[in-house]
């Protein structure tokens, strides 16, 4: 059984398809991150590995369970971005020449990658070589964003599956038997962390939730000051991309209040303090501030970090100049 309530169903079509004889040879994962997709994507892979599966467990006894699960089977290759560098050719060359042979332990042989989106052009190419015509008892579990955009020859050669975050209840559900918090925190957390499980526990276990109370009053001290420097020094390099959706998702939020979009709140606890700073606000003024944040994000992510201090200055500046103090003026 899968730790994951909720990745359970696929897991079981997954296995009794190979079951049953009709198994595709390449599966394509997309996932949001935070439901734990790696867990179903590893726990496929060891059934296809084990020597004596128990109908779809795998036994957890053979000498291959063992060896897999010790992270050193022969016949088990993972491909992944290396410091955050795109997959190159290379990689996929060494890992083609390998699954080619016979494997080492006499069964499959599994190649997991993960961000199959971060493949170069000449490795997707030659991963496509080897999906179009891939060699016996060889399988391909390919991991990717939802919202990753992929080439159309590897949809094409592969099995998608496109598992959606698990519904409300079943993840407030699991949540409490983690004893992380009271359920409003549970709830808040989850709303924060758009409906993704883990990554609301992970917030739960890091305190996180305090953390974004502490940016959010900041950002109402640097929306009444008009000063950078009231909220720059509290953006942490270990969580930026965390304070920085809690801030889009509180302007989203004002925008949805304006506009009188009852649904889909994800800063709900802060209801109060989105009523006040929406009085001085227009739907165009919020619109403009989310597409500022959202810049931001996309500068953050093209750049090292040197220059980070910069575009989050940048960005602030033009929150100012081009939201605040203009709707101050009307």
């Amino acid at each position: 059984m899968l730790r994951y309530p909720w990745l359970q169903p696929y897991y079981d079509k997954i296995i009794n398809a190979f079951e049953q004889g009709y198994g595709h040879h390449a599966l394509l994962f997309k996932t949001e991150q935070g439901i734990g997709d790696d867990e179903l994507v590893r726990g496929v892979a060891e059934w296809l590995m084990c020597q004596s599966p128990k109908g779809n467990q795998p036994c957890g006894a053979c000498h291959s369970c063992q060896l897999f699960n010790a992270g050193n089977h022969p016949d088990f290759y993972l491909l992944e971005p290396i410091e955050n560098k795109d997959i190159g050719i290379d990689q996929v060359r060494e890992v083609n020449e390998k699954v080619a042979q016979r494997s080492q332990q006499g069964g499959n042989k599994v190649v997991m990658i993960r961000q199959v989106d971060r493949l170069t052009e000449s490795a997707a190419n030659a991963l496509l070589k080897t999906l179009e015509e891939p060699t016996e008892q060889t399988y391909f579990l390919l991991q990717a964003d939802l919202s990753a955009s992929l080439l159309a020859t590897i949809y094409s050669r592969s099995q998608p599956w496109l598992i959606p975050n698990p519904p409300e209840v079943e993840a407030l559900t699991w949540l409490e038997t983690q004893n992380v918090g009271k359920i409003e925190e549970i709830r808040t957390a989850l709303e924060v962390s758009h409906g993704r499980p883990l990554s609301a526990l992970d917030m739960l276990q890091q305190g996180l939730l305090e953390k974004r109370k502490q940016l959010l009053r900041q950002f109402w001290q640097f929306y009444m000051r008009r000063s950078p420097l009231e909220l720059l020094p509290h953006f942490e390099k270990e969580i930026l991309f965390q304070q920085l959706d809690w801030l889009s998702a509180f302007l989203r939020d004002a925008l949805k209040m304006k506009l009188n979009v009852p649904e889909q709140w994800v800063q709900a606890d802060f209801l109060q303090a989105i009523a006040r700073f929406n009085q001085r606000q227009s739907a165009q003024g919020l619109l403009k501030a989310s597409q500022i944040m959202q810049q931001v994000r996309s500068d953050l992510l093209q750049i090292n970090g040197v220059n980070q201090e910069i575009i989050l200055l940048d960005g602030l500046t033009r929150l100012i100049t081009e939201v605040f103090e203009p709707e101050q003026n009307h």
